[in-house]
């Protein structure tokens, strides 16, 4: 892990900002030369983001493979969050919420030519169960075929919001002949509208459009996807050929990339949340006088528009807009340092002679970890050290991996972390908040932290049938109250292709890149 402050932060985004002016120099053509060169390229797609391949393990690597339209789930999701059918044409419960029916869609095929059967559904998700998936939490007892065309899932308790889980990208379908004997994924045979020709972790995969598609077929026949975790080598991508469509940009070269005549350029707020999370029993941070401060002190409005690029960024609530149910009212004012430096005064801090504060003899500070495969976070953790040593609060920014924060968490180790969380792999919230809010704390979620009521409350979303907007609201407002985990801007998927590129979608939730939707 590296250290960083906000001068170091300052130097690497001027050098940056020289080398991508320096690329897009070098890269730009004219009129004719573009011509020529989309004659020469338009017929294959070059997919680049910063997320590598770990395996073909749909636990690890399947959000890759379902937003590549490799592979698919019974149940899909609209913009809006609503459930829709994809491989399940239908499904429903009994009265008590514990027993799921789902009917598969007719004349779906694998890759491989095979039909999907009830079989392939079952044993997919039986072997989904053994692994880390959302669908641990669901608390699954039996999943068995009625015929070949239905499946039933019996849970242990009842869950309302079960088919939602289904939606999570780790509970994709694949061909049984995708395991070997002992379930391990060797071949991914799956029934996207691409099928894959070549897979090479940790960066690369080769996919050509599937004839045999049940839904709208692919138009671009060839695509290829890279994992780059370099911003900036990504930004210059995108400018170098017109084949290029690549995903989350720094936000810092946006305002470059629109200027260039020769691409598009996509913005879109998603259903994640850049936060960041506490160890509540650590002496600095069991106060919730002391978490609330902290959270009431960041410039939201101003990470957003400085570091987003975006006036509608500021998240002061957990779950972004898309979640219109959870949406409560919050104060929304400009931080005043002096007076919520006061309010630490009055919590027991004692302000030294170079204006930092000490509590006991122990000065107020802590390290912030963050990691850099999304390029905004470690401006972003350097904009909050600012911020809150206008307080008196020294804060050291760690930037390592992102694996980091999950392994402080198991050990013990972690202050704070700051991460873009995803609300939208579940697309009904409730599966995401009910992980994150374990009683028992969560990798990606509250640490040494819990809340009767809020427990209790998320229980009752979950085995009641209904929209209770009330008790969703209360969930909300007890999370701003106390701040485990706090909110500080919602993240913006960031695109930019070819101007001859035609179709280009951002999904909100994260699940699609609707390549079968492009065209040149």
């Amino acid at each position: 892990m590296k250290k960083i402050g906000l001068i170091s932060v300052l130097v690497v985004l001027v050098g940056l900002a020289w080398y991508v002016i320096a690329g897009a120099k070098t890269a730009s053509t004219d009129a004719d030369t573009e011509t020529v060169v989309k004659a020469d390229t338009q017929q294959d797609l070059i997919v680049v983001t910063p997320w590598e391949l770990t395996s073909m393990d749909p636990s690890k690597s399947g959000f890759i493979f379902q937003r590549l339209q490799i592979a698919e789930t019974l149940v899909d999701a609209k913009q809006n969050a609503e459930l829709k059918p994809m491989l399940a044409q239908s499904w429903s419960s009994n009265d008590k919420g514990d027993v799921w029916t789902f009917v598969l869609r007719d004349g779906v095929k694998f890759h491989d030519g095979s039909v999907m059967s009830a079989a392939d559904v079952v044993k997919s998700l039986q072997v989904a169960l053994t692994k880390p998936t959302a669908l641990k939490s669901a608390a699954i007892s039996e999943v068995k075929a009625i015929d070949d065309n239905t499946v039933e899932i019996t849970l242990d308790k009842p869950l309302m919001s079960f088919p939602a889980y289904l939606a999570h990208a780790t509970s994709i379908i694949l061909d049984t002949a995708s395991f070997d004997d002992s379930d391990a994924v060797t071949q991914l045979i799956g029934t996207g509208p691409y099928y894959v020709t070549k897979f090479e972790p940790p960066q690369k995969i080769e996919q050509k459009a599937f004839a045999d598609y049940w839904g709208e077929k692919a138009k671009i026949q060839d695509i290829t996807y890279l994992a780059n975790s370099r911003s900036e080598t990504r930004t210059l991508l995108a400018q170098s050929k017109p084949n290029y469509l690549v995903f989350t940009l720094d936000s810092a070269s946006l305002a470059r990339l629109q200027q260039d005549p020769n691409l598009q350029v996509q913005s879109k707020s998603l259903a994640r949340t850049i936060e960041y999370k506490v160890n509540a029993d650590h002496p600095l941070f069991r106060d919730v006088r002391v978490r609330q401060a902290l959270s009431d002190a960041i410039d939201r409005q101003a990470i957003a528009q400085s570091v987003m690029h975006a006036d509608n960024a500021a998240a002061a609530q957990i779950l972004p807009p898309i979640f219109k149910d959870w949406q409560i009212n919050t104060p929304n004012q400009k931080p005043d340092p002096k007076a919520i430096k006061q309010r630490l005064l009055d919590a027991g801090f004692t302000e030294g002679s170079d204006g930092m504060l000490q509590k006991d003899g122990k000065p107020f500070k802590f390290t912030l970890r963050t990691f850099s495969d999304r390029p905004e976070l470690p401006i972003i953790a350097t904009a909050l050290q600012a911020q809150w040593k206008k307080l008196g609060v020294d804060v050291d920014v760690s930037v390592g991996n992102f694996s980091e924060i999950p392994s402080g968490h198991q050990d013990g180790t972690l202050e704070m972390g700051l991460y873009a969380r995803n609300y939208g792999m579940t697309p009904d919230p409730i599966g995401s908040l009910v992980e994150d809010f374990d009683p028992q704390g969560s990798d990606w979620g509250v640490m040494n932290w819990q809340n009767p009521e809020l427990t209790e409350r998320l229980l009752t979303l979950e085995t009641t049938k209904g929209n209770d907007v009330s008790t969703k609201q209360r969930v909300s407002q007890i999370i701003f109250d106390e701040r485990p985990v706090v909110p500080v801007v919602y993240y913006q998927q960031n695109a930019a292709a070819h101007k001859s590129l035609k179709g280009l979608e951002i999904d909100g939730l994260e699940r699609n890149f609707y390549l079968n939707k492009l065209s040149w």
